[in-house]
């Protein structure tokens, strides 16, 4: 599981590969299965093949007949991804992650064993953050965030149980912290996101932080530059310096300094905050070197 923090796919993202996935999902056959094959091996290969793709597909058409048999048994379905509330999750990071999950477990490629549940991977049951519920989009998050990490192999793990009587079900951990039994959605978030953000989370924030810090130094040197300008144009075209003019350009000032103290603010809540585990034990603090530059930044900003 460690593995997928680092996990990269050739193709994630890209127009071709999501329009060749639509296909996949419709079906394929004859001389239109062996180009996309071929298609898809110039994308996400080689290898693997155009052929080890063929045989691998054959796999998946499989295992998605079980997977609609158990499904009619158990009154249970996966959805199909509403792409037009999740325009960007098909083909992504997060959902072929989801995919790899399933394709070590069933041997076949992440690309077709993502399309065995397409939603796998976003925040929420399906299409919806709130079960049963079309007002609240589901969402997806950095795919190396460790939140976002737990809900690839919490969803996966409940995919291979409740569709293929296989593995632990969402309690993958086998914690005996866990409330709801293990056909539950419900269960295994508290267990599994505790373990992902022991695993990964401060590396997670230090990223974050280094990427909030670099973005922020950019701003400020954008706005000092602005501020300059911005004084400049208004003393050009002053005739004297009144006291109201010099209030002005003090304004001016003042306005962009409070910009920049709520952005590093900003950095401080979303980069530190949240880095409390959510364990019986919340007294892992964010690493020291994340909070020295937090520090940094603010002495930055104002000397």
């Amino acid at each position: 599981m460690i593995a997928l923090k680092d996990v990269a796919f050739k193709g994630e993202g890209s127009p071709d590969l999501k329009a060749l996935m639509r296909e996949v999902v419709k079906g394929l056959s004859g001389q239109r299965r062996i180009e996309v094959m071929e298609e898809l091996s110039v994308i996400v290969g080689l290898p693997p093949t155009a052929e080890d793709l063929d045989r691998d597909y054959g796999r998946f058409l499989v295992v998605r007949k079980q997977q609609k048999v158990n499904g009619v048994t158990k009154d249970e379905d996966a959805p199909d991804l509403d792409e037009e509330r999740h325009a960007d999750f098909m083909a992504s990071r997060g959902q072929l992650m989801f995919g790899k999950v399933l394709g070590d477990a069933f041997g076949i490629h992440e690309v077709f064993a993502a399309l065995l549940s397409p939603t796998g991977g976003l925040v929420g049951p399906g299409n919806s953050f709130i079960p049963g519920s079309d007002l609240v989009d589901a969402f997806h998050l950095d795919p190396d965030n460790p939140v976002a990490l737990h809900g690839c192999v919490h969803d996966a793990a409940g995919y291979l149980h409740t569709f293929h009587d296989a593995g632990p079900g969402y309690n993958y951990l086998d914690s005996n912290l866990e409330l709801f039994p293990t056909d539950s959605p419900l269960s295994g978030q508290f267990s599994g996101i505790a373990y992902w953000v022991e695993k990964v989370g401060d590396d997670y924030v230090e990223r974050r932080v280094d990427a909030a810090v670099l973005a922020v130094e950019k701003g400020l040197e954008s706005a000092r530059n602005a501020v300059a300008d911005s004084i400049d144009g208004l003393l050009k075209g002053l005739r004297s310096k009144s006291k109201q003019a010099v209030e002005t350009v003090k304004g001016a000032i003042y306005g962009v300094a409070d910009a920049i103290q709520d952005a590093v603010g900003k950095v401080k809540e979303t980069a530190v905050e949240p880095h409390k585990p959510p364990t019986a034990d919340p007294s892992i603090p964010a690493s020291t070197e994340v909070k020295d530059k937090l520090e940094a930044l603010s002495k930055f900003l104002w000397s």
